[in-house]
């Protein structure tokens, strides 16, 4: 694939999947970019606990918007997740993606999803390459 093409369906992001999480991500120039989110029910894993693929999604997404604020277009090669305490339904959260180094087409990033009171719920590294 020579070119990677958005249609406003990503799951994570886009507006027109009526499956979605429809993220509403801003970010700045210094690869740096946040969400703030409700995570609803059809996302839970446990009772009243946000499904770990959901928080993975959520954090492959804002590091990739991070990159994007540096102007690189990238694809996650190797997502590590941790788990730190079980992430509420139906509380806002906060995610947050930051790049920690660009070395050629090498973009590495790091991300956490935080509740209101500023505590690490999930945290995330990724090596993404430039496509």
């Amino acid at each position: 694939m020579s070119e990677w093409l958005r249609d406003d369906y990503c799951f994570a992001c886009g507006k027109a999947n009526p499956y979605g999480l429809k993220l509403k991500i801003s970010t700045r120039e210094d690869g740096y970019a946040e969400t703030e989110f409700l995570p609803a029910r059809e996302y839970q894993g446990y009772q009243g606990v946000m499904h770990g693929g959901i928080a993975a999604t959520i954090l492959d997404e804002i590091m990739v918007y991070a990159a994007s604020g540096l102007g690189k277009s990238v694809a996650t090669a190797k997502l590590t997740v941790r788990y730190k305490r079980p992430i509420p339904i139906g509380k806002p959260l906060k995610a947050i993606g930051k790049i920690k180094s660009v070395k050629g087409r090498r973009v590495e990033g790091i991300g956490k999803i935080i509740d209101k009171s500023g505590l690490v719920l999930a945290e995330a590294e990724a090596l993404m390459i430039e496509v």
